[in-house]
């Protein structure tokens, strides 16, 4: 009886385990005022660069887009680049549960 107990306790926090790293769509609207050519995501504990996520399309004022985070939905940071080479960086977001995230030009973010 213990070891049906233990295995079940174990299938039941491997299945937590997994959908805590379940892929997360959520969608990007630009709030601001400028078209941005470049949008960059990287979890802020992560080495390396943000990889464009626009790639040669841009985001006009008011435009969304649909990415996909997975892992750890803590400390994320949106980069945002306009046309001007001007940019906006939203840094240390949690994006726990969020579907949609709207970008404004004074650095500041609406997660619903």
């Amino acid at each position: 009886m213990k070891a049906v107990r233990a295995l079940l306790m174990a299938a039941i926090l491997m299945v937590g385990l997994a959908s805590s790293a379940m892929a997360q769509e959520i969608v990007v609207m630009n709030g601001t005022d400028f078209t941005i050519k470049a949008l960059g995501l990287i979890d802020s504990n992560a080495d390396g660069d943000a990889e464009d996520l626009l790639g040669d399309d841009t985001l006009a004022p008011g435009e969304g887009l649909k990415i996909n985070i997975s892992g750890d939905p803590n400390g994320w940071e949106l980069i945002a680049v306009d046309e001007e080479d001007g940019q906006v960086n939203w840094q240390n977001l949690n994006l726990k549960g969020v579907k949609k995230i709207t970008l404004h030009g004074d650095g500041t973010a609406n997660l619903e």
